[in-house]
């Protein structure tokens, strides 16, 4: 059976929340007869608002078929079952076990982002029970999405009051839910159904604010209360008219200042629970990151100082999050291990000394095979000034090393495999092809979205290494752990 959307995949088996030190783990044990010889992970998101995962557990698929996966926690958490770039949501709840069968399209499988083109791993549960979670779950998401397809157009474009009463009398035929926020099935269609709401009175905040975030609770497990929350207040501390500008400008690039900015913040009605505020704060300063507005050295130490100081564990436990996954962009890859041609481990690091231009490709890209040629071109020019690499990101180990006998001799520049690295390219955010991020002399990400071999990177290099500037006054030779 397929499914249309990632979050409607099939749910399935959660009992009541125990206590994990009395509690054994989760234990998810099935078969994946596709994927023989192949790492599962198990993915769980402690962190929904920026929706980062951490990979809780691995298991190698043995040649039958069978995994077995183990993960301890103290609460209800959205999780993924992963096969290559492949996913499958659902929640794990303490101590439960599940055995289920995966299976997946072959073609969609083989893709580096499957979910774009609908190819989501199939979750079937060899116990069905139409009373759990899940199941209720995932029969609500399904309803819904019809509901919202059908009407999608009249709500986005009419806004008549009578189409938001035609949606609601026909859910309300099926569904009744209520503000109970220590039910997380409740809350989940309570949150979700704030979607509504958030259509017809985008214009009444005051309203929205009231019904769904002044209450004493927030949902930092359950994925439809944060996913109002993120929509509700994106960029809000930027367009709130209770917040100047000259406040951000001065708390933010002129000397960061958390206390300031915590207390003038307040003064907004719908920042006046201190919990809710500072989530908010966090969030804003997030997406500061990416505004040239801010100081980003500055934005930094605000997070740093509020995770230093918080009283609350899910904001730190966020910023961690956040953090960390920044750090971990900058710096990991070069640690991770990638192959050559003949097998030996290869690292980017080995290139230090010279930038890296990395080159992320499939062999049936032809988009990417047809930037290898211009490559080719650009090389010859300067690879005594830059390294490029080329890295194959097939899931069959064998097109690679296929590729390589056939045209490898083509290239001068090392052709690597990526040795199944899914978590790093996650991690790097590579969800199409080709892509192109872009390293400096020692090793550390300089641009993530560095320019492609046909859309401006030979304008790129011909500034970056004109014939009278010297290496040490080149900007791609700056190192970033000086700032």
């Amino acid at each position: 059976m397929k499914m249309r959307r990632r979050h409607i995949l099939l749910f399935w088996c959660l009992l009541t929340v125990g206590t994990v030190w009395a509690q054994p783990p989760v234990t998810i044990t099935g078969s994946a007869p596709f994927a023989a010889g192949k790492e599962i992970r198990l993915l769980v998101f402690h962190d929904l608002l920026n929706g980062i995962p951490t990979v809780a557990a691995t298991d190698i698929i043995d040649k039958h078929g069978r995994f077995s996966l183990k993960y301890a926690t103290p609460d209800i958490l959205l999780a993924q079952l992963a096969i290559c770039t492949s996913k499958a949501e659902f929640f794990i709840v303490p101590s439960n076990d599940y055995t289920i069968t995966l299976s997946v399209d072959s073609v969609l499988y083989q893709r580096i982002n499957p979910e774009k083109y609908g190819g989501y791993l199939l979750m079937e549960n060899t116990k069905p029970d139409t009373a759990d979670l899940n199941f209720k779950i995932n029969r609500f998401n399904r309803y819904f999405n019809d509901i919202a397809d059908e009407y999608a157009y009249p709500m986005l474009h009419g806004n008549s009051q009578d189409i938001f009463d035609t949606v609601r009398s026909e859910i309300a035929k099926h569904y009744e839910f209520q503000y109970i926020p220590t039910n997380f099935y409740q809350s989940y269609g309570y949150y979700t159904l704030g979607a509504i709401d958030m259509l017809q009175y985008r214009k009444k905040p005051v309203f929205l604010y009231e019904k769904y975030f002044d209450n004493d609770y927030i949902l930092y497990n359950n994925p439809a209360y944060m996913s109002l929350f993120n929509q509700y207040y994106e960029n809000y501390l930027y367009y709130s008219p209770h917040i100047s500008k000259e406040l951000l400008s001065r708390t933010i690039n002129e000397s960061p200042d958390y206390p300031a900015l915590f207390n003038e913040t307040g003064r907004d009605p719908k920042l006046s629970n201190a919990r809710l505020r500072e989530l908010v704060i966090i969030k804003n300063l997030i997406a500061f990151l990416d505004n040239r507005e801010f100081d980003r050295g500055n934005v930094i130490k605000l997070l740093e100082y509020i995770r230093g100081t918080s009283s609350f564990e899910n904001h730190i436990r966020i910023i961690d999050s956040k953090l960390g996954q920044l750090e971990r962009q900058r710096t990991d890859t070069r640690e991770i291990t990638f192959l050559d041609e003949k097998g030996h481990k290869a690292y980017l690091k080995q290139y230090q000394g010279k930038p890296v231009y990395l080159h992320i490709f499939q062999t049936d890209c032809i988009n990417c095979v047809r930037e290898m040629m211009i490559i080719n071109e650009l090389y010859n020019q300067y690879n005594d000034k830059i390294q490029f690499v080329s890295l194959c990101v097939d899931p069959d180990k064998t097109q690679y090393q296929s590729f390589v006998k056939q045209y490898g001799k083509q290239f001068a520049w090392p052709v690597l495999y990526f040795n199944e690295q899914y978590d790093w390219l996650t991690l790097q955010g590579v969800e199409t092809l080709p892509e192109h991020l872009l390293f400096n002399a020692n090793g550390n990400l300089l641009d993530r979205y560095a320019p492609a071999p046909e859309l401006g990177l030979p304008q790129y290099l011909q500034q970056a290494f004109p014939e009278e500037l010297e290496e040490d006054q080149n900007p791609l030779f700056y190192n970033r752990n000086k700032q």
